[in-house]
Parts: structure tokens; C-alpha cells; sequence
């Protein structure tokens, strides 16, 4: 147990649950927190992330932001997962002379409790918001 925890650990989107019981919460099977911690974790450094590209974008678009696919386009953000990493989904949404990007739990009380935000004034912020996503009113991570 202890060796399949070490690799999970260090392998965003390695889910580990442990078997047989349930979370009391929604009577879905229990992830191990450790995998959450490092799952939410992933999820706030994937956000830095696009924030930093949003800025590389932003430089070269004359001050336009950019889609999630934009980004990638661009090379300046890699993205295989078509917006899903270590079962978090990830969106950007673009409004006039900035950007909101957030990161929702796949499936909320298994994959991670806490919904992220970041947008371009760089500041994470974060809330269990039961599968919603955060937003700027919420509070700084």
C-alpha cells in the first residue's frame, strides 16, 4: 500500500481509492486524502500556469487574452487532456481586458472537494463550492 500511495503520489490523475468503504458525505468510494492534497494541489499549480500564459498571450495579441485552445495553439501552455488534468477540468472564460480560468473537480467528494479561480490579477482564490466553479469573491487559496 504504501509503494501504490508513493507512485500515485508523485502521478497527477493516478487515482487511489481506498477499498471498500464509502464517503459518508454522498456514498461515493473514498479517495485517500493524500491524493486529493495532491490532486488540489495540481490543480492551483496548473492555474499559475494559464495565468502565465495568459500574459505571454496577451503581450503577443496586443492585449487580448486567450482561449484554452488558444493557449495551447500558441505553444504556450501544453495540454494533452483536452482540459482535464489529475481529475480536475479546466476552463477559461474571456471578458473584456481580462480572463477568468477555474478548475472544478471531475466528480466532486471523489476526485477533490475544492474549486479553484485565477484570474489576471494572479490571485488564486478557492472554495468547496460542491462541484461549482469558484470565483472571484471567493477567498485567496
Amino acid at each position: 500500500m504504501a509503494v501504490i500511495l508513493a507512485v500515485s503520489a508523485s502521478l497527477p490523475g493516478c487515482a487511489v481509492f481506498v477499498g471498500g468503504s464509502d464517503d459518508t458525505r454522498n456514498g461515493r468510494p473514498a479517495q485517500l486524502p493524500q491524493v486529493t492534497a495532491a490532486d488540489e494541489m495540481f490543480a492551483k499549480v496548473r492555474l499559475i500556469a494559464i495565468a502565465k500564459a495568459e500574459a505571454q498571450y496577451q503581450f503577443d495579441a496586443d492585449g487580448e487574452y486567450g482561449t484554452l485552445e488558444q493557449l495551447i495553439q500558441k505553444g504556450f501552455i501544453v495540454d494533452p487532456s483536452k482540459g482535464q488534468v489529475a481529475r480536475y477540468k479546466f476552463e477559461i472564460r474571456l471578458r473584456p481586458h481580462g480572463f477568468d480560468a477555474t478548475a472544478v473537480p471531475e466528480k466532486y467528494g471523489v476526485t477533490g472537494d475544492m474549486s479553484f479561480f485565477i484570474n489576471e490579477t494572479n490571485t488564486i482564490r478557492a472554495a468547496d463550492k460542491r462541484g461549482e466553479k469558484a470565483t472571484a469573491q471567493d477567498p485567496p487559496a
